[in-house]
């Protein structure tokens, strides 16, 4: 006999996250009261563009942080306790419009970008290194990144002065990071408070069609296929920085500032990995760890490597629509969309994530029942 589980069981780890992130949210609103100055979003010309700290005063921020982290910290305790579950799903909604969609505008997705760029390559030429012994092309593999490495020393593009102007742009970037790290952590809550809401939010008898493995393989395959496009602009045009006519820079600046290419280039190359990670949703190498993976080759990718990230990045782009029509509004250059069509490409790449993720969890629970 099948027993559901009950509310506080599907609740109680995502709403004791939800609990420490509206503890936090009092502990940085009475931080900013206090001491006012320490309040990084002043409005002023420059500033990123249609997120909500925009319109607000400052002095009406930290209080208003306090009581949402005092009300939010009181329904996450009751939902772990299995209690007020009609308060839940309201806050979870109210929390997501506002935490999630209103507040954290483009810098949670520059940070993450920025870091793609920096620090993938590092990652993913050692994950490669690690796991070429135990690979048949892992040789050819390692060759190609020796080969790469020495044409862009050669060519200027990452000599020796160009990678330590490039280290202090990490530097800088490391420095300024906080304003986004913060709006990464009011998404990091909304994401929270989603998870709990849609867990305790009541489940109907039976599973419609559009939900079984065979149809979300059909719909989650014409998703990716979407979501995979919509990352090639950005990185063909950054592609363009390798030519004498490179797209939304003067070539002088390369000589000024030579280390802009290689940020250029190295932003375009996460677009178009993300690209390729984006195909993993409908591919054999997103269920089974490829065999240039040291450690877990050969093994089943748990859903959640797939999906938790995914997801993340599917909300750092639906978050980042809005204000991107507005930059695009104010600087008259309505291309930008074209390049940046996070409208599209959020919305596609998680209604990709949730057709993988229906797929692999109802063919596993398939393979349960018949075994």
């Amino acid at each position: 006999m099948h027993i559901a589980p009950s509310p506080r069981t599907r609740t109680s780890n995502p709403s004791l996250a939800a609990a420490a992130w509206s503890a936090l949210t009092i502990a940085l609103g009475l931080w900013w009261w206090v001491w006012p100055a320490q309040y990084p979003f002043p409005p002023g010309p420059g500033d990123p563009v249609g997120t909500l700290l925009d319109v607000v005063a400052p002095a009406a921020v930290p209080p208003a942080l306090v009581g949402a982290g005092i009300a939010g910290l009181v329904v996450a305790l009751l939902a772990r306790a299995g209690r007020a579950a009609g308060l839940v799903v309201p806050t979870s909604v109210a929390w997501v419009l506002v935490f999630g969609l209103a507040v954290p505008g483009l810098r949670p997705l520059t940070l993450v970008g920025y870091l793609m760029a920096m620090f993938g390559p590092v990652v993913l030429f050692v994950t490669v290194l690690a796991g070429a012994w135990r690979w048949r092309g892992g040789p050819v593999a390692v060759g190609v990144f020796a080969l790469v490495g020495a044409a862009a020393w050669a060519t200027g593009i990452a000599d020796g002065v160009v990678l330590r102007r490039y280290l202090g742009v990490i530097g800088a970037t490391v420095h300024l990071a906080g304003p986004s790290v913060l709006m990464a952590f009011f998404l990091g809550g909304a994401l929270v408070w989603a998870v709990v809401g849609a867990r305790t939010a009541p489940r109907g008898a039976g599973r419609p069609a559009w939900t079984r493995p065979e149809a979300a393989a059909r719909w989650g395959r014409a998703a990716t296929v979407v979501a995979g496009l919509c990352a090639l602009p950005y990185g063909l045009l950054r592609m363009t920085w390798l030519t004498p006519w490179p797209f939304g820079m003067d070539p002088a600046e390369f000589v000024t500032a030579p280390e802009m290419r290689l940020h250029g280039l190295l932003l375009g190359l996460a677009a178009l990995a993300g690209a390729l990670l984006t195909t993993g949703l409908v591919a054999r190498w997103g269920e089974v760890w490829p065999r240039w993976m040291p450690v877990v080759r050969g093994r089943p990718v748990p859903v959640a490597a797939a999906v938790v990230p995914g997801g993340v990045v599917a909300a750092l782009f639906t978050v980042a629509a809005v204000p991107m029509v507005v930059m695009a509004v104010e600087s008259d250059e309505p291309w930008i969309l074209i390049v940046f069509p996070f409208g599209v490409w959020g919305p596609a790449l998680g209604i990709a994530v949730l057709g993988y993720a229906l797929r692999r969890s109802g063919h596993a629970a398939g393979t349960i029942e018949g075994s």
